[in-house]
């Protein structure tokens, strides 16, 4: 997988509501595969301190 950051941008004066933003240009579906563990593991941990509360 290849990110490319882009050079952050000097920030201004603060005027209105908006935020600084990092961008970075990469593929979806490169990234997918990392969600899709991302939340494997947050619903085993889940399942995890279920089972220990019903225990309990």
């Amino acid at each position: 997988m290849k990110i490319i950051h882009r050079q952050a941008q000097p920030l201004r004066p603060a005027q209105s509501d908006k935020v600084a933003r990092l961008s970075c240009c990469c593929r979806i579906s490169e990234l997918m595969p990392l969600v899709r563990q991302l939340h494997d593991d947050a619903r085993a941990q889940a399942r995890a301190s279920q089972d220990t509360q019903q225990a309990a």
